[in-house]
């Protein structure tokens, strides 16, 4: 049961939608990584990470069984909140795959 109160208008396409849902027209942005460490990070993965990983694992992912070599994260083996002390230290990063990286940040890995 909805009512017109519910009804709004929506700014990008003029479509009437309910409750303020966003609109599946409007182009999304990129969210820029604004965190302190997002730009040294980024610096660190590409100059640093990267490459140690590609010598020593090669560019493939590190699940067992995976070939996965395109769209490659540099993820960490513990979580940077539980051991912010192994932010940066090369020992504590792998490759994952996109698919491999989002079922291990959702805890199904």
């Amino acid at each position: 049961m909805t009512t017109d109160k519910a009804k709004v208008l929506c700014k990008n396409c003029g479509s009437t939608r309910h409750y303020q849902t966003f609109c599946p027209f409007k182009k999304r942005q990129k969210i820029s990584q604004c965190g302190k460490h997002a730009k040294a990070w980024a610096a660190f993965r590409d100059k640093v990470a990267k490459p140690y990983l590609d010598m020593k694992f090669g560019h493939v992912c590190a699940v067992a069984g995976c070939t996965e070599t395109k769209n490659l994260d540099v993820d960490h083996i513990k979580g940077r909140g539980s051991h912010p002390h192994l932010r940066y230290d090369v020992n504590n990063l792998q490759y994952l795959c996109r698919n491999h990286h989002r079922l291990k940040t959702d805890g199904k890995l």
